[in-house]
């Protein structure tokens, strides 16, 4: 039956993607299109000024789908807001995404030029331009920090490096307020989200016989030389796949130059599994394209959302309005955040409390690059998706996670690793609202000197140890980059700006359902922590009632 349910709603998702249709499932008229029955929404400019619908999702990334799918489970009707589009329809070379060596307007979010956490190499400056239009990646800059946000229905899904990784219970405890029962998080909700994701494992012997993995292998016999051990992580792509895709017998993603800007067949992301599911129930509609501008509260308690719907190429197509007596708002660290920090200031929800804003963590991503002596090259063939990372602990004994992730420089040999350390640093920041550019404004500058000095502790000890170096030409210079992430959380921290599963203080029907919830740095990529997250508020927001 689940099997039957995921299938259908990703055929409603593909046929209307194919269609070119911002607007896709439930409410919608039946077509026909090639023996298969869909519901494929008419077109949203027939909608009218104002609608009314029980329950509005913000959000298509993990937060939004688990909540979707799990009130549509309830037969509770579920429309979606996403502000991307959906990834269904094929470019010009017949492919859904573009690879790393072929950018074209379906890379980057608005941006003429391709914004990247390399910003040199061979100590030259890297200056791509890309075609103006609603691209996959968007880049977010703030003071001291450019946050990366995936943009279309399946939100981060479609961009990170799949890796789904489970945080370690002494993070959790140190990090998440009192009431919040880790043990039952991690022994329970968490494998429920892991089952739902597809979570698998790179097979061992194919690990060791791939030479797309080779450098994974270089860094993990680098590391072993200073004590540490590389683990096999736990992946939402689908390593079987990859495995086809090196005996050629499968079209290549993974191993084919594709991530970042999304991978084409291999990853299992939420369009794959919690949104098809969402969508296969009857019960939920996404409107793509679509970006809320205000959040305010009616006299009779039901909020009103102010929408707007864009074309391609940024263009206003309609501005309306939606009723709604359940709001969930899962539009990712930054979205929400800035959604509840302009509500608060400029007076359209004026009882959030002061907490709104407040505990973002870059989750002290930082990047840096070693580099190999001559007899240890790292390939030219690179798979895009990592399957390794390890542990360790810093100068004060904090727990910290590294990812070996690839470096592919058009195939050449770079004789080079590359990796993100996440550690457990615990600056935070808050925002301020901007009332000129009407938007939530993060100061993060400087925040980042411990992690700094964490990375700084382990990496030394690994050259030192392995006869490694430091790369200095593929960060402007800096050892390591420490002014960019994909990972951000917090913003809404748990237990403050909300209860201990969401419910936002002060206004009742309002849930926060994503990483802004998470109050610091995570330790791990936060992906499967936020759909698990999302698990446990529902089932708990479900089971008290509305």
């Amino acid at each position: 039956m689940e099997n039957t349910r995921r299938q259908f709603g990703q055929q409603v998702l593909s046929i209307a993607a194919g269609l070119g249709l911002n607007t896709v499932g439930a409410m919608a008229r039946p077509m026909v299109l090639g023996g298969l029955v869909a519901a494929v929404a008419e077109s949203s400019h027939a909608a009218s000024q104002i609608e009314r619908v029980p329950a509005l999702v913000v959000g298509t990334g993990y937060g939004g789908a688990v909540t979707a799918l799990r009130l549509a489970e309830r037969g509770i009707p579920v429309t979606m807001l996403e502000k991307g589009r959906l990834w269904n329809t094929p470019g010009k070379d017949g492919k859904v995404f573009c690879t790393v060596f072929s950018l074209d307007d379906r890379a980057m979010w608005f941006n003429t030029k391709l914004t990247a956490v390399l910003s040199s190499l061979f100590n030259l400056p890297l200056n791509i331009k890309v075609p103006y239009g609603a691209g996959i990646l968007d880049v977010l800059k703030h003071d001291g920090m450019d946050v990366y946000c995936g943009r279309g229905v399946g939100g981060g899904s479609l961009v990170n490096m799949a890796m789904l990784i489970t945080p370690q219970s002494e993070v959790l405890k140190d990090l998440m307020p009192q009431g919040f029962d880790v043990n039952d998080f991690l022994n329970r909700i968490v494998p429920r989200a892991k089952g739902k994701l597809g979570v698998n494992t790179i097979r061992p012997a194919y690990f060791e016989s791939s030479p797309y993995h080779r450098y994974a292998r270089v860094m993990r016999s680098n590391i072993a030389k200073a004590g540490y051990t590389s683990d096999l992580k736990e992946s939402g792509y689908d390593f079987a796949y990859m495995e086809q895709e090196e005996a050629g017998k499968v079209p290549k993603s993974a191993l084919g130059f594709e991530g970042g800007f999304g991978n084409n067949y291999g990853k299992k992301s939420l369009d794959k599994n919690y949104l098809a599911d969402a969508v296969g129930t009857g019960l939920v509609s996404i409107r793509a394209m679509h970006s809320v501008k205000k959040i305010e509260r009616e006299p009779d308690g039901t909020y009103l959302v102010t929408v707007e719907e864009i074309d391609l190429q940024g263009n206003l197509l309609r501005r309306y309005q939606i009723g709604c007596e359940q709001l969930f708002l899962a539009g990712g660290s930054m979205g929400t955040t800035d959604m509840l920090v302009r509500a608060r200031d400029t007076g359209a929800l004026p009882q959030l409390n002061s907490a709104i804003g407040t505990s973002w963590s870059a989750n002290s991503d930082i990047f840096t690059v070693i580099g190999n002596p001559v007899w240890q090259p790292t390939g030219g063939k690179q798979s895009m998706v990592p399957a390794t990372g390890f542990y360790s602990r810093d100068q004060n004994n904090d727990p910290m996670y590294t990812m070996a992730v690839p470096l592919p420089l058009a195939g050449l040999e770079s004789w080079a690793n590359m990796s993100i350390v996440m550690t457990r640093n615990r600056e935070t920041a808050n925002f301020r609202y901007d009332a000129a550019a009407d938007r939530a404004v993060l100061g993060w500058n400087g925040r980042n000197a411990p992690a700094v000095q964490s990375a700084k502790h382990v990496f030394d000890r690994i050259n030192k140890a392995a006869g490694t170096h430091y790369r200095d030409d593929l960060f402007g210079g800096k050892v390591f980059a420490d002014t960019c992430t994909y990972h951000p959380v917090g913003g809404i921290p748990l237990g403050k700006a909300t209860d201990l599963y969401g419910r936002v203080a002060g206004y009742d029907k309002l849930y926060v359902m994503d990483g802004s919830l998470i109050p610091g740095a995570l330790v791990a990529n936060p992906a499967l922590t936020v759909a698990a997250l999302a698990e446990r508020n529902i089932e708990q927001i479900i089971q008290r009632g509305f």
